[in-house]
């Protein structure tokens, strides 16, 4: 792993952790065991590399929601993805959802980095879509109203778990494949 990517790899952790506002460019350069100069050389500002670990956690999120939907068709598209996320929700690193966290630190719509979460809360809910569409047993329309229906779901989740609601997510437990 190059410097910048454990820069990128470890203030994702801290963001993640403790929150955007609450980390400052010392502990990020600390805990990244490089300097301020360096941290700045690499993302220009505190908001480029903000900016940059968003991306990171959109392409790391990306890529375990299609693994989730591998191989998956049908009626059981919908229930793979709300198991994707109710395990995630579980899992001991769970923080919440960096893009809900993001939105809620950064609540002016006009910020880019409520933009930059809003605009990943999109390509899930295309991706979603795109996945149910493939399956071809459904149309175009019914796709959609499923696509936004799991995520819808699977927002819900992530935010009863995120404000100690976890016990909600029983009433979507695995699933019988």
């Amino acid at each position: 792993m190059d410097l910048r990517q454990k820069i990128i790899a470890t203030a994702f952790n801290l963001f993640y952790e403790q929150g955007f506002h609450a980390c400052g460019v010392e502990l990020l350069a600390s805990q990244a065991g490089t300097t301020k100069r360096t941290l700045y050389a690499h993302f220009g500002s505190k908001d480029g590399l903000i900016a940059a670990v968003l991306d990171y956690r959109h392409e790391q999120f990306f890529a375990l929601v299609e693994q989730a939907l591998q191989g998956v068709s049908g009626a059981y598209s919908e229930t793979a993805y709300l198991d994707f996320i109710r395990a995630w929700t579980h899992s001991p690193e769970f923080h919440g959802c960096l893009f809900i966290n993001a939105c809620a630190e950064f609540s002016d719509p006009n910020s880019p980095f409520y933009q930059q979460a809003s605009q990943h809360k999109r390509q899930v809910r295309e991706l979603l879509y795109q996945h149910f569409v493939a399956d071809n047993s459904i149309d175009a329309q019914q796709a959609k109203i499923a696509a936004d229906r799991a995520f819808i779901f699977g927002e819900g989740l992530i935010v009863a778990v995120q404000t100690g609601q976890g016990e909600l997510v029983g009433y979507f437990g695995q699933a019988e494949h």
